[in-house]
């Protein structure tokens, strides 16, 4: 889709309000509209995060759902109804989360069929994951910017990542290293669980698929949905710096937190923010910005 926005098109941008077990939520920004995709903390924690991102609570065109599990839409449907949104999620989301019974305007999304919600055109694709009917998505804005989000999936796949090509953005899952996973405190059966087909992606498969999603116009790699057990910041921007170093990309990384936001992460600007995120409190140190 693109508009015709005279000589000074909006600005296009990011920013993930935070990301991890205990929540998880992304904006995606063009001039004074946005689109929520998820909502996986309280609503008064996402308004928090808003105004510190200095975000207009009434410039959203709607709200997306991945998926029904609580770190995805724990504050969906009071946001949603205090800022009279619709919510826009597969027909097994809505199922589990029963919004309609709330008073809250939704409306079904199906995998391979995009639909227009405001300025934004969105794509859901089936994803492998243990939910009812999950599904990543690919945002494109009035001015064709994309931005791909790829997350709460067991394994890549072809299908997958077919979806995820010609992106200015890719936001994409490193939950766990494998090694930390099988040597840390979780039970048996949910080890297998998170390492399993359809439960989180690695850091070493993260970075096993990332070079078919490379190219001279991704600008951004976003590290999403940490393990604060299972991950440390620097392990996963190890795993996926490389690759990108090794195929020569100009793509920059950006390492998401739990416990604040990203910086805005501009689409049509290759500078990096000058303001760095903070690792997580039991992680080791790590720079959550870098260029290759």
């Amino acid at each position: 889709m693109q508009l015709d926005l005279g000589l000074a098109a909006p600005a296009a941008r990011i920013v993930v309000l935070g990301s991890g077990s205990g929540g998880n939520v992304l904006v995606v920004e063009c001039g004074s509209r946005r689109l929520m995709i998820d909502a996986g903390f309280s609503c008064r924690e996402i308004e928090s995060r808003l105004k510190q991102c200095q975000v207009d609570l009434d410039g959203f065109e709607g709200l997306v759902l991945t998926h029904e599990h609580s770190d995805h839409t724990r504050g969906a449907a009071r946001f949603a109804k205090r800022h009279d949104l619709k919510v826009y999620a597969t027909a097994g989301t809505l199922g589990e989360l029963d919004l309609g019974a709330k008073g809250i305007p939704t409306q079904k999304v199906r995998s391979g069929e995009a639909l227009e919600i405001g300025n934004f055109v969105v794509e859901p694709f089936e994803i492998p994951h243990d939910a009812r009917e999950p599904v990543g998505y690919v945002v494109e804005d009035g001015t064709g910017h994309r931005v791909g989000l790829a997350a709460d999936l067991g394994t890549w796949s072809q299908l997958v990542w077919g979806r995820l090509t010609n992106l200015d953005a890719l936001v994409l899952e490193t939950n766990h290293d494998l090694e930390m996973l099988r040597s840390g405190p979780y039970p048996w059966p949910l080890k297998q669980r998170v390492a399993g087909r359809h439960g989180h992606l690695s850091n070493a498969e993260a970075a096993r698929g990332l070079p078919e999603l490379l190219s001279d116009r991704l600008k951004w790699v976003v590290l999403y949905h940490l393990s604060r057990t299972n991950n440390l910041p620097a392990l996963a921007l190890e795993a996926v710096g490389e690759t990108v170093n090794r195929c020569g990309a100009a793509t920059q990384i950006c390492v998401s937190d739990q416990g604040q936001p990203t910086p805005w992460l501009d689409l049509e600007d290759w500078t990096a923010p000058d303001t760095a995120l903070t690792g997580e409190p039991d992680s080791a140190a790590a720079d959550p910005l870098q260029g290759s």
